[in-house]
């Protein structure tokens, strides 16, 4: 099974730096061009997916749907599991504004990130069983025969299935820049006698080239 995981286009939460957790912003131009500049980059490499799979949040849906309107193939489905990590009463704020609140916000450890449980959103705990359901029915779906899976999400819930799917035993602490529109490309396999992928590429949006075309098949 191939995994391609990518991330929204810049939203208008991002572009005024809010923490956007599940509340819903769409996309902004900006976001609109580096979903064309990654779907144009994924079509010079034969990127053909057979299934895809998008948040239901409109900044995911619509960088989806640029992107299928390039690559063709296969229309989205929705599925509810890949959803940014809930953030509780934090979600909307911008970092000022979340420190006023809750000025303890910025001394939070390292290993506190992707839990928002005192915020009253989700535990890193509740994230993991999310991810790790998406990955067993992903894998009852799609690994015999292998099939490429294109995924559209977020970048705090791509992280945490992205170490998901390399890494075992899973790290609590390990820091993958997940950029607007970045995609990882996961190929997913039976390695001595473990399921587990092998992160070929991790490529961020600002270095595919507006126009770049060529290349080789992923």
């Amino acid at each position: 099974m191939e995994i391609l995981l990518v991330r929204h286009g810049e939203s208008v939460g991002n572009a005024e730096e809010r923490l956007q957790g599940q509340t819903d912003f769409p996309l902004t131009e900006h976001g609109r061009t580096q979903a064309r500049m990654l779907g144009l980059w994924l079509l010079g490499r034969g990127a053909v997916c057979d299934h895809v799979y998008v948040s239901p949040l409109s900044r995911a849906r619509q960088t989806a749907e640029i992107l299928n309107g390039i690559l063709g193939g296969t229309e989205a489905v929705i599925e509810p599991a890949l959803s940014e990590i809930r953030a509780g009463e934090i979600e909307g704020l911008t970092f000022d504004e979340i420190c006023v609140r809750h000025p303890h916000y910025p001394e939070r450890r390292i290993d506190q990130l992707g839990d928002f449980s005192e915020f009253g959103g989700e535990s890193y705990e509740d994230v993991q069983r999310r991810a790790r359901g998406l990955r067993r029915r992903l894998e009852a779906s799609h690994f015999d025969p292998p099939q490429r899976v294109l995924l559209v999400g977020h970048g705090g819930f791509n992280f945490q299935l992205l170490k998901l799917f390399i890494c075992e035993p899973v790290p609590r602490v390990c820091i993958v820049k997940m950029g607007n529109c970045s995609a990882s490309f996961v190929r997913v396999r039976m390695r001595r006698n473990t399921v587990i992928g092998d992160l070929v590429w991790h490529v961020p949006v600002e270095l595919m080239g507006a126009s770049e075309r060529e290349g080789r098949p992923l």
